[in-house]
């Protein structure tokens, strides 16, 4: 159970910098006209979130007391909370007729055949 763990808290480590680097060359991304909102999102704020919640296995790991592992892994619930806010958020600013190529017409069409 233990190299499980530590297999558990080095993929939260490559989480976290994997993180850090796409949060360094995101401005770059951004110039080149990426949707500033959808990249944080989903290159540097889930990996972050992913990776924080899976170095909360490092006291477990490193056979600390039962107090101090249970808190952890209650803290370990706000990522997911954190994730689901920001998933939410994410499909409210695409909002309805995001994923229409057209833009509607007068009569309200927008552009599709049916």
């Amino acid at each position: 159970m233990t190299a499980l763990t530590w297999v558990i808290v080095g993929v939260g480590a490559l989480f976290v910098l994997a993180a850090a680097y796409w949060r360094l060359t995101e401005r770059e991304e951004i110039r080149r006209g990426a949707d500033a909102f959808r990249f944080r999102f989903f290159r540097v704020w889930f990996p972050l979130v992913i990776g924080i919640a899976a170095l909360g296995q490092v006291p477990q790991a490193m056979s600390a007391p039962f107090p101090v592992v249970a808190l952890l892994e209650v803290l370990s619930l706000a990522p997911a909370v954190i994730v689901v806010v920001l998933g939410q958020a994410a499909a409210k600013r695409s909002g309805p007729g995001a994923r229409t190529t057209t833009a509607p017409d007068g009569a309200g069409n927008n552009g599709e055949s049916g």
